[in-house]
């Protein structure tokens, strides 16, 4: 089995380094990470998304072909825009939690987040300035609560970057569940989020 780097998988498929990465942390692209932290992705992964692109025109991985109509390379375009605006927003959000956490160390105030002393593993936080991806924790988050049943459990929206920062250089959206915090950097499919609640919650 072949395997291609992210950038080599990027030319393939037309697309961004930073959309084969969120692929990957999204779980649509299967990668296998080396020692070094570097993903590799398997050739039949990258066939199989270009399978996709070519029955589905309208599919995120649509690759644009030199016989391409201006209208379907004008989609593409937009659709990059679009996945690019969508990742600055979400380094714009983590570079802000990063800087303010490295303010608080410098002054030297960093402080821990304050723990609740009633009711153990009933408070969750959704750390995240307000981005969308935050907003779509909190909302995945609250709905699958709902669904349990589990109205004990008060789940917030932290967006000061002060009590964020408090929890170290985190990537937003970030969950904690009782001050620890258990996820960072990406939302969850809802069958993921769940695993991770049930690990959590008593």
């Amino acid at each position: 089995m072949r395997y291609l780097t992210v950038s080599q998988t990027a030319e393939l498929l037309q697309l961004s380094v930073p959309t084969v990465k969120r692929y990957i942390y999204d779980g649509k692209l299967r990668s296998t990470k080396l020692p070094g932290g570097q993903h590799r992705i398997p050739e039949d992964e990258v066939a199989r998304l270009l399978s996709v692109s070519q029955s589905e025109p309208g599919a995120e991985a649509f690759a644009a072909t030199p016989d391409a109509t201006p209208e379907e390379r004008l989609a593409v375009l937009e659709r990059w825009v679009t996945e690019l605006e969508a990742e600055v927003e979400r380094l714009s959000a983590g570079l802000a939690v990063i800087s303010r956490y490295c303010s608080l160390a410098r002054e030297g105030h960093e402080e821990k987040a304050e723990s609740a002393p009633a009711q153990p593993r009933s408070r969750i936080q959704v750390l995240g300035p307000g981005c969308k991806r935050c907003n779509a924790l909190y909302e995945l988050t609250t709905r699958v609560l709902r669904e349990q049943g589990r109205d004990d459990i008060v789940v917030e929206q932290t967006k000061d970057l002060d009590e964020i920062a408090a929890f170290g250089p985190v990537l937003t959206p970030g969950l904690v569940i009782d001050d620890e915090l258990v996820l960072s950097g990406r939302v969850p499919s809802e069958q993921s989020l769940k695993d991770l609640l049930a690990r959590h919650l008593s």
